[in-house]
């Protein structure tokens, strides 16, 4: 019984220390660079998440539009995305989205699509 005991009071000891140090790891920061960006959303499986995680950490709305119409991904899935931003206002009370107009991302996509050049890394775009 008492190894029982002993053996409860080890893997409790274990889990505690183990949750610690998990929750202590730093966050992987997300790469908000254009070569970024075209890596998350070329190798992305959930496009939606990998824009809404993008504009969580400071990447500007019409360049992730921009590059992923220069990266191939085709525009109605782009137009399909909730492209927002949350804010929060100076009283705390409000919380307030800024999206991009339908508008907006057709022209940020078309953007993308005329001169892919300036929207792809180079090693996507090839030489100049």
């Amino acid at each position: 019984m008492k190894k029982m005991i002993k053996n409860s009071v080890v893997g409790a000891a274990l889990l505690v220390t183990l949750s610690l140090a998990q929750a202590q790891a730093p966050k992987a920061a997300v790469d908000i660079s254009m070569d970024g960006i075209f890596t998350a959303l070329t190798s992305s499986n959930d496009l939606q998440y990998t824009v809404d995680t993008l504009i969580a950490h400071g990447a500007n709305l019409r360049t992730v539009v921009s590059i992923a119409a220069a990266a191939g991904i085709p525009q109605n899935k782009v137009e399909d995305l909730q492209v927002c931003v949350n804010e929060i206002s100076a009283d705390v009370k409000v919380l307030s989205a800024t999206c991009l107009r339908p508008r907006s991302v057709q022209t940020a996509y078309v953007a993308g699509m005329n001169d892919p050049l300036n929207y792809l890394p180079a090693t996507a775009a090839g030489k100049r």
